[in-house]
């Protein structure tokens, strides 16, 4: 029988991968794919981040095994597709459900990582490639630049998330304050980034 604990995680990753899946669909839209191409984008952003990180640690892709997850990226991806032809939606709204995707895959993989035992840098860089992953594999294949190359808070608050879980980890603060600080501090971040359209400064070789 689950736990409490495993419910929640369970039902905060398949909501990370229905609002993710979601953001591809509305990319979809506003490129003006077909519904196979934009099923296809959203099922590729919904699971692309969890997926890269379980081949990354040797693990059995989840959903190959147990595809709520695939159904779910199916059912909101064609939802919100279909949806969009009725009405374009808020101008903004792809922005703030990329931001609560990053959010809830940031508490709920840090939280699957944090038993395995790696170096404590190897599982935050994992939680951020699984969080951000799926937003890299969709704006790729629309041929997007990705935010996590553009100079906005995106990896950052990631990164920043995944440490504050860690540390209060460590300091015994149990299960449920670290998932919750993770998620609202990730969230907070990258809205702050959004908001205040904080970008962080570029580098590159000054020219003569």
């Amino acid at each position: 029988m689950l736990t409490g604990m495993e419910i929640t995680l369970a039902v905060l990753s398949l909501l990370g991968t229905a609002v993710f899946a979601a953001s591809g669909a509305l990319i979809a839209a506003e490129q003006r794919f077909d519904l196979i191409g934009a099923t296809f984008l959203s099922v590729a952003a919904g699971l692309g981040g969890g997926t890269l990180v379980d081949i990354l640690v040797g693990a059995q892709v989840r959903w190959l095994t147990a595809p709520e997850p695939l159904w779910t990226a199916l059912l909101s991806g064609i939802v919100v597709f279909e949806a969009t032809r009725f009405g374009a939606p808020p101008r903004q709204t792809l922005v703030w459900a990329d931001a609560a995707g990053l959010a809830l895959f940031t508490a709920t993989g840090i939280q699957r990582l944090t038993p395995i035992d790696f170096d404590p840098a190897v599982t935050v860089f994992l939680t951020t490639i699984g969080a951000a992953g799926g937003g890299i594999v969709r704006d790729v294949m629309a041929n997007r630049s990705p935010l996590v190359f553009s100079g906005e808070i995106y990896v950052t608050a990631s990164l920043l998330g995944a440490l504050v879980y860690y540390v209060l980890n460590l300091m015994g603060g149990g299960d449920v304050w670290p998932l919750a600080a993770a998620l609202v501090l990730t969230f907070a971040v990258r809205a702050a980034g959004i908001v205040f359209a904080i970008r962080l400064p570029p580098g590159g070789i000054g020219q003569s």
